[in-house]
C-alpha cells in the first residue's frame, strides 16, 4: 500500500507550485501533491485548531482516500512522542510512503526524517519521496511558481551511514556492497569497488586473515575510484570511505615479504575482533598469531605446512607448558621446544597465555560439545581478563611495536 503523509498548518493560501516541468495549484501543498503523485491512502496529520481551519480545503474534495489523524501541537517531547508512536501505527509492514513537510510546524520536519529512519528498519517501508513545497522560493506577487523539492536522498545518506558502520563494527559489508550497486547495473568502477567490498568482508567474517589482507589492498584505490562517480548521489561518502579504509587497512601484510608487519596487522584484526564482541574468531587467530608469532621468534620462515606449524611448533609450545607440570622430561621435548625452555626469559607467559587460550579456543570452535566445557561467562572473562592482556605483554616482549596502532 501506498500512504502519503502530510501535515497541515493553520492558514491557507492558494499557491502555484513546480514540479517535473508543470505547475499545481492548491490552498495547501497536499491538494497540489495529489494531483501528480499516486496513492492509497493520504493521512492528514493536523492539530485541534488545524483541522478547524486548513483540513476542510481537503474535505470538500469529497476523496475518500483522504483521512485526519489527530496528532498534539508538540509543545512537549511527550508529545513529540505521542506523534511519533500516532504516525508509526498508521504505517503497515512493506508499506511505500511519501512524506510532506511543506506545512509540518515547530519540529516535524526534523522528526520526519527520524519516522523515515524507523520505518524503514522497523517495517521495511520504502521512503518514495519527502516532498517540501518551497514557499519561500516562488513569489505570489510576479506568479512566480514555488518549487517542489524532493528531500529523500537526504535520508538515503541515514542508510549510508548505518551501513558502514555495521561493516566496521561487524566486517558484514552486504547493505554497503548493496548500496553501491542496489540493482546490479551500476559501472564497471562501482561494481568493482562492490564485488571487494563483499570480498574483504566475507574474509572477515569467516575469519580468513591471509585472504583479508589480499583483499583488503585494493580496497582503498577502488573505493576512491567509484567515489567519484557518487559524488551527487552520495557527497558524504568521502567520510565514510576514509573510515572503512583506516580500519581495515591496519590488516594488510603479506608474511612472505615482512613477516613482522604481517604479524603486526593480524594482531590488530585480533584486537578488532575482539573490541567488536568476535571472541571466537579473535581466539581462533589468536592461537593461530601465537605459533606464527613463535615461528618468528624462533627465526624460522612462515609456513603453511601443518607438518612444521602443530608438529613442530605447536608441539614446542605445549610440550614446554606440559614441562612447567612435569607431564614431560625437558630431553622428550624437540628441538624448539629445547630453544625455548631453556633459553626463553618470556617462557612463564608464554606457558600461561597457552594454559588459557587453548579451553576457551577449543569451547569455542566445538562450539561447547564436549564435556565439563567452559561456561559461556568463563569464556568471556578469560578472554578478557588473561589471553589479552598475555597476548599484549608478549607483543610488546617481541618488539611488535606497531601492533597497538589504531587499536
Amino acid at each position: 500500500m501506498r500512504q502519503i503523509i502530510t501535515f497541515l498548518g493553520l492558514y491557507p493560501r492558494e499557491t502555484t507550485y513546480s514540479f517535473e516541468g508543470q505547475t499545481y495549484k492548491g490552498e495547501v501543498f497536499a491538494e497540489a501533491l495529489r494531483q501528480f503523485c499516486n496513492y492509497d491512502y493520504m493521512l492528514v496529520c493536523v492539530t485541534s485548531e488545524a483541522k478547524d481551519k486548513a483540513f476542510p480545503v481537503l474535505a470538500k474534495l469529497n476523496d475518500p482516500r483522504i483521512k485526519p489523524v489527530d496528532i498534539p501541537n508538540g509543545e512537549t517531547t511527550a508529545q513529540m512522542w505521542e506523534t511519533f508512536k500516532i504516525i508509526t501505527d498508521q504505517v503497515h509492514e512493506n508499506d511505500s510512503v511519501i512524506f510532506d513537510i511543506t506545512h509540518g510546524l515547530r519540529s516535524l520536519p526534523f522528526l520526519v526524517f527520524l519516522f523515515a529512519a524507523y520505518l524503514k528498519a522497523a517495517k521495511n517501508v520504502t521512503i518514495d519521496a519527502i516532498y517540501y513545497g518551497a514557499l519561500e522560493l516562488g513569489n505570489f506577487k510576479t506568479g512566480l511558481p514555488a518549487p517542489v523539492i524532493n528531500l529523500s536522498e537526504f535520508v538515503g545518506m541515514l542508510d549510508w551511514i548505518t551501513a558502514t558502520d555495521q561493516f566496521i563494527q561487524t566486517g558484514d559489508a552486504e547493505r554497503l556492497s548493496k548500496l553501491l550497486n542496489p540493482d546490479g547495473t551500476a559501472s564497471n568502477i562501482t561494481k568493482k569497488a562492490a564485488t571487494t567490498l563483499s570480498d574483504v568482508s566475507l574474509a572477515t567474517l569467516l575469519c580468513q586473515p591471509l585472504q583479508l589482507a589480499k583483499k583488503a589492498q585494493s580496497l582503498e584505490s577502488d573505493l576512491l575510484k567509484a567515489q567519484e562517480q557518487l559524488q551527487l548521489t552520495a557527497p558524504p561518502f568521502e567520510m565514510l570511505r576514509q573510515r572503512i579504509t583506516d580500519t581495515f587497512g591496519n590488516f594488510i601484510g603479506d608474511f612472505q615479504q615482512d613477516t613482522k608487519k604481517a604479524l603486526e596487522a593480524q594482531f590488530r584484526l585480533i584486537m578488532w575482533y575482539h573490541s567488536n564482541n568476535r571472541l571466537i574468531e579473535a581466539m581462533s587467530l589468536a592461537r593461530e598469531w601465537l605459533i606464527n608469532a613463535v615461528t618468528h621468534r624462533l627465526g624460522l620462515p612462515f609456513t603453511l605446512k601443518i607438518s612444521i606449524r602443530e608438529k613442530l611448533i605447536a608441539r614446542a609450545i605445549s610440550g614446554v607448558e606440559m614441562v612447567s607440570r612435569n607431564d614431560l622430561t625437558v630431553e622428550e621435548l624437540n628441538e624448539y621446544g629445547r630453544i625455548i625452555n631453556d633459553t626463553w626469559a618470556e617462557k612463564d607467559k608464554l606457558i600461561q597465555l597457552w594454559n588459557a587460550l587453548q579451553p576457551v579456543r577449543n569451547g569455542l570452535d566445538h562450539a561447547g560439545h564436549q564435556e565439563g566445557a567452559m561456561s559461556v561467562s568463563k569464556i568471556v572473562k578469560t578472554a578478557n581478563e588473561k589471553i589479552k592482556p598475555l597476548l599484549c605483554a608478549l607483543a610488546k616482549t617481541w618488539n611488535f611495536e606497531n601492533c597497538f596502532e589504531s587499536v
